[in-house]
């Protein structure tokens, strides 16, 4: 693991915020039922900044003269290890994901006050979470209950995606290649899946063509519930019952993607189940391929023009270079 990306960021947000604390939890995990869970998704904004993908978890960061990076996580629990797989703990967590404090979870009602004192600004996710507007409040009032020993309580609370949003618009190289590998990989699977499309075919069975190719190239899980829509089904917009029969003559409409490392590829398409377009079917299909072919003609021409105001950003997310004009930043391959 490259830890270099997390801490750039960081030190970006960091610069950023000027003087306060950040607390940027990451996502809860959800019971699917009795023992079992749903399989863990980090909280987006989380990860960006820590890399840590494990639940329960709490990155806080304090800016000003000097800043810290603080992790507070699950500890080390080889029992539960048993039972529910491999647990960093504070310690290892701190040293692999270069952080400059880490502490138990189980502190963190202890250490958030104590960070929160005579800090001018708070900045975390505000609304994201119900239950976290309620604690944020919580630490507040702690802190403010402190008024007569001095200790003063933060003024000013923002919504830390004021900064974060903007971050993440631009992507690092690192970024860059996640999400490409994550839209082969996808392409690869709409392949597989029109290949195995026949008449009397169920839409789950597509689906799980789908999901093989996901899975058999590294990514574990799809970016969101596949759509697989045969005939009037397409018309459902978000359509994921998947069990229908799939019949001669129809088109079958299939919008899926695979998320890889947390990022997400997300393609479109619609193609005829039998492998051959009717009349009709094949008209509509000329009409949108030539508005597609027109729209990206225009948008490769407009930043042709407008090249000299396009910035190229390096691994570090700092501009590298300016385009010049009239250099196509979008050269046709081959």
């Amino acid at each position: 693991m490259d830890i270099t990306a997390y801490r750039q960021r960081r030190e970006r947000f960091l610069q950023s915020l000027q003087a306060g604390v950040a607390v940027i939890a990451t996502a809860p995990g959800q019971v699917r039922n009795r023992d079992s869970h749903y399989a863990y998704r980090h909280d987006s904004y989380f990860y960006y900044l820590s890399g840590f993908d494990e639940p329960e978890a709490v990155l806080v960061l304090v800016a000003g003269s000097e800043p810290r990076s603080i992790l507070f996580c699950r500890d080390k629990d080889v029992e539960r290890e048993i039972w529910d797989g491999y647990r960093y703990g504070p310690e290892k967590a701190k040293e692999v994901f270069g952080l400059d404090e880490a502490y138990s979870i189980s502190q963190l009602d202890e250490k958030i006050p104590e960070l929160l004192g005579n800090q001018p600004r708070l900045a975390y996710l505000v609304g994201s979470e119900p239950t976290w507007d309620a604690r944020m409040l919580g630490w507040l009032n702690a802190v403010r209950a402190k008024a007569r020993t001095g200790v003063t309580a933060p003024e000013e609370i923002v919504d830390a995606r004021r900064w974060l949003d903007e971050m993440r618009l631009v992507k690092d190289a690192g970024e860059l290649a996640l999400m490409r590998r994550a839209a082969e990989i996808s392409s690869a699977a709409h392949l597989r899946a029109m290949q195995k499309t026949r008449p009397g075919k169920f839409e789950y069975e597509i689906e799980a063509e789908l999901l093989h190719d996901f899975v058999r190239h590294g990514a574990r899980h799809p970016a969101y519930t596949s759509i697989v829509a045969g005939g009037a089904n397409a018309c459902v917009l978000h359509y994921i019952t998947n069990n229908m029969k799939l019949r001669d003559g129809d088109l079958l409409l299939i919008d899926a993607g695979c998320e890889l490392d947390g990022y997400a590829s997300d393609i479109t398409r619609t193609f005829p189940v039998n492998g051959k377009f009717s009349a009709a079917q094949k008209d509509a299909y000329e009409i949108v391929l030539a508005a597609q072919a027109e729209a990206i003609a225009a948008a490769r021409e407009t930043a042709i023009r407008q090249g000299s105001e396009m910035l190229i950003h390096g691994e570090d997310g700092r501009i590298r270079e300016r385009n010049t004009y009239g250099k196509d930043p979008f050269p046709p391959k081959g």
